[in-house]
C-alpha cells in the first residue's frame, strides 16, 4: 500500500437487510455477508484472489499470517509501515451494488438510490520475523427502492465499523507464518424514514497460516474468520433482534513465472554488516543498507504472477427486505488473479474475475472481471523520510459485471 495512499472506489457493497411485521413485534435478524470485493487498488484489480499474497498494510484484514511477512525492500530488523485509505461508492445511482436483482416472488428490486462510504487506517510493525498489525475500517451504506408491483418505498442504512489486531510470527525462518487476533465489530442500522437508530457491537476471532519456502516461486495460504452474532436492544414496537456476520474460510495458492523470485530471504543491514568482526559501527550499517539498496534495485524485474483463492462464506438465516430470504447454505466464490510488471521500474498491469454468489433466493450470481495498474510518477522523499525509496506511483483499479462498476484510484509508494 505504501506510506499512504487515497482510495476513491465507484461502488462498495455489503448487503444488510433486516425482517420485520407490520403485525405484533417478531425476532429479526440482520445479515451482513458482502458480495463484491472492496479494498486496495491491488486487491480490486487481482479480482478478490489476494490470501495467498497478501502483505504490507492492506494484508493486515485479509489474512492474519501476513502482518509476519517480510518485503523484498525492508532491509533493517525493525520495520513500520502505515496505510490510509478512503472511499466513496455507489456514485452511478443505477449499480445493482446490492445485487437484489429479481426478489423471489418475481418483483423487480430496482434502487433508486444507493450510497457507500469506506474508509481506513492501518499500522504495521516488524521485527526480524514478528509483526504485530492493527487495522480499523469504517463502512456506511444506504440504500432505497420501489417494489413496482406493490409500490412500497423502502430505505436502510448501515454503519460498520470493523478493527482487526493480529500477531504473527515466521517459523523455519519466515517460510511457515502463523497469525491470529481478535475481530472486534460495532454496528448501527436506520430503517426507512428517518426512524431511530439501532446499535450493537461484537467480538470474533480470525487466523491464518502461510507458507512461503525460501526461494520458491509458490505460496499457499488460509484464513477463518468466526462468525460474530450481536443483539441490538429491543425498541417500541419491535422485538430484540440478533445482528449476525457470518464466517467465511478462504484457500489460495500463488505460483510466480519468470526469474523475480517470490519469496526471498530476508537479509538485514545487520546481518551483513556483521560479517565484519566486532559490533557494527553506524557506517559499517549504512555501507550494507546501501549494497541492499542496489541488489534490491538491480533484482530482474519481469515476473508473471497467478494467484488463486477459494473463499466459503456462511449463509444466512431468513432476512428480509420486501419479503426477500438469504440463502440457508455456505456459498462459494473462486477468484483468479494475474499481474506483471510489462515495463521494467515503470508499469505493472494486473487483471483478475471471480463469482459472486447469490447472497438472497431469488436472485441471479454474476461474474466479475477485474483489471488496474500501476505507474511510476517522480521522486520526492518528503523531506528525506522516505529515503531511499522515495519514488511515488499512481494505482487505477476496476470491477465491473451485470449493473455493476467499481473504480478506484490510490497514490502510494513505487517499490
Amino acid at each position: 500500500m505504501g506510506v499512504a495512499s487515497l482510495t476513491c472506489v465507484g461502488t462498495f457493497a455489503t448487503h444488510a437487510s433486516a425482517q420485520t411485521d407490520t403485525g405484533a413485534a417478531k425476532s429479526q435478524t440482520v445479515d451482513s455477508t458482502r458480495g463484491p470485493i472492496t479494498g486496495s487498488t491491488r486487491r480490486i484489480g487481482l479480482g478478490g484472489a489476494f490470501v495467498a499474497i497478501a502483505e504490507d498494510t492492506e494484508g493486515v484484514a485479509i489474512n492474519p499470517a501476513s502482518t509476519a511477512v517480510r518485503l523484498p525492500h525492508s532491509f533493517q530488523d525493525w520495520n513500520v509501515g502505515f496505510g490510509v485509505d478512503f472511499a466513496v461508492g455507489a456514485w452511478l445511482p443505477k449499480n445493482d451494488v446490492y445485487n437484489q436483482g429479481n426478489t423471489a416472488n418475481g418483483d423487480q428490486a430496482k434502487a433508486n438510490k444507493s450510497t457507500a462510504l469506506f474508509g481506513s487506517v492501518a499500522l504495521l510493525v516488524n521485527y526480524r520475523q514478528f509483526g504485530v498489525g492493527i487495522s480499523a475500517e469504517a463502512e456506511r451504506n444506504a440504500a432505497s427502492r420501489t417494489q413496482q408491483t406493490q409500490g412500497i418505498d423502502t430505505s436502510f442504512a448501515a454503519n460498520f465499523g470493523t478493527v482487526h489486531m493480529n500477531m504473527a510470527y515466521g517459523y523455519l525462518n519466515g517460510q511457515l507464518l502463523l497469525g491470529t487476533g481478535p475481530r472486534l465489530i460495532g454496528m448501527s442500522f436506520d430503517r426507512s424514514g428517518g426512524g431511530s437508530v439501532l446499535g450493537t457491537a461484537g467480538i470474533g476471532y480470525e487466523a491464518g497460516v502461510l507458507v512461503k519456502p525460501t526461494r520458491e516461486q509458490y505460496r499457499i495460504a488460509a484464513a477463518v474468520k468466526s462468525p460474530i452474532d450481536a443483539r441490538l436492544a429491543a425498541q417500541p414496537g419491535v422485538a430484540e433482534s440478533t445482528v449476525h456476520v457470518p464466517w467465511e474460510v478462504a484457500f489460495g495458492l500463488a505460483y510466480q513465472f519468470g526469474p523475480r523470485v517470490l519469496n526471498p530471504p530476508l537479509v538485514t543491514a545487520r546481518d551483513i554488516a556483521a560479517r565484519t568482526n566486532g559490533t557494527p559501527t553506524d557506517k559499517q550499517l549504512d555501507r550494507a543498507a546501501q549494497e541492499l539498496f542496489d541488489r534490491y534495485e538491480a533484482r530482474q524485474r519481469w515476473y508473471l504472477l497467478v494467484s488463486t483463492e477459494l473463499s466459503v462464506i456462511q449463509g444466512g438465516g431468513p432476512v428480509g427486505l420486501s419479503g426477500q430470504t438469504a440463502m440457508d447454505r455456505p456459498v462459494i466464490s473462486p477468484r483468479l488473479g494475474l499481474e506483471s510488471e510489462v515495463i521494467p521500474h515503470y508499469l505493472r498491469l494486473r487483471g483478475g474475475s471471480y463469482y459472486e454468489p447469490a447472497l438472497i433466493a431469488g436472485t441471479r450470481s454474476r461474474v466479475h472481471g477485474a483489471g488496474g495498474f500501476d505507474v511510476k510518477l517522480f521522486t520526492w522523499s518528503v523531506f528525506g523520510l522516505l529515503k531511499p525509496f522515495n519514488y511515488w506511483q499512481l494505482s487505477l483499479g476496476a470491477d465491473a459485471a451485470r449493473a455493476y462498476l467499481n473504480t478506484a484510484v490510490s497514490i502510494g509508494i513505487w517499490h
